[in-house]
């Protein structure tokens, strides 16, 4: 990748992907994805889950074992801003006595995240021949429980992506919690539906639950797109923003980055300590 040809001489840093995890056959999407960027990172590649194995605690402790955690750059593949990614891998990282690594904002904050899915969204409405004034596009993040209203940064993101798809109709609904998913005829008003799971892979959401709640019938016009953990342009946006952070570091040795940086440009806002 073009990204480090001039970094060739430097000592980069260990990149980490850390995911939320699951309980059921979810797949492995932050080791996955540790794959798919490995190639294109001359420093170490690990990933880690907050509620699976391997575990966030466990990699982190291992990287200190090995030594290769002197410099690091943690990557959340997460589509919403909250309380895993702000307060609980922060503290983890602190546990660990790794305070000083860089954590790059969540793949929804990620700069040319709303751009990427744009393109996914008109391309499977040109794929599909449909007009973007008779299509619905329905964002679906996980989601919580008590949710009774989108969450603030997916709403951002579908102005965002409204931007993009001026004539469409941009809609939410979640997988777990209000808007839910499960209402989609109702949320929506046009006649054919782009479903966009906001999801780290091909688990049991992707393919059993996002299904069953969409419930689609033969008579319906919908396209479920792939889960954007798995979208094989995500890995280059990783990369850029590492790359941001490494080109800063080069010659800057005692640079880090706040972990409550939530304005999608966190690689840019390091502060010498």
């Amino acid at each position: 990748m073009e990204l480090f040809k001039d970094m060739a001489e430097f000592d980069m840093p260990t990149l980490m992907i850390v995911s939320h995890g699951n309980s059921g056959n979810g797949g492995d999407p932050a080791g996955t994805l540790a794959e798919a960027v490995r190639d294109h990172w001359s420093g170490f590649v690990h990933h880690g889950y907050m509620r699976s194995q391997p575990s966030v605690a466990d990699q982190l402790a291992k990287l200190k074992r090995n030594h290769d955690a002197s410099e690091l750059i943690v990557f959340p593949l997460f589509f919403s801003e909250g309380y895993l990614v702000f307060q609980e891998l922060p503290r983890n990282l602190r546990d660990a006595g790794l305070d000083r690594a860089v954590i790059l904002p969540p793949a929804i904050n990620l700069p040319g995240f709303a751009e990427m899915v744009s393109r996914h969204v008109n391309s499977a409405m040109v794929r599909r021949g449909w007009d973007c004034s008779e299509t619905s596009v329905f964002l679906v993040p996980h989601g919580l429980k008590t949710l009774t209203k989108a969450l603030p940064e997916t709403v951002r993101l579908a102005n965002e992506v409204g931007q993009f798809c001026p004539d469409a109709e941009i809609c939410i609904g979640n997988i777990e919690g209000n808007p839910s998913i499960r209402d989609w005829r109702k949320i929506g008003s046009r006649k054919r539906a782009v479903i966009v799971p906001m999801l780290a892979g091909g688990g049991t959401h992707a393919t059993t639950d996002l299904p069953e709640m969409i419930a689609g019938q033969p008579d319906e016009a919908i396209e479920i797109l792939d889960p954007i953990g798995e979208w094989a342009e995500l890995p280059d946006l990783i990369l850029k923003e590492a790359a941001k952070y490494v080109r800063s570091e080069m010659g800057r040795p005692n640079l880090r980055l706040s972990a409550n940086a939530k304005d999608g440009h966190a690689a840019s806002s390091a502060a010498i300590v």
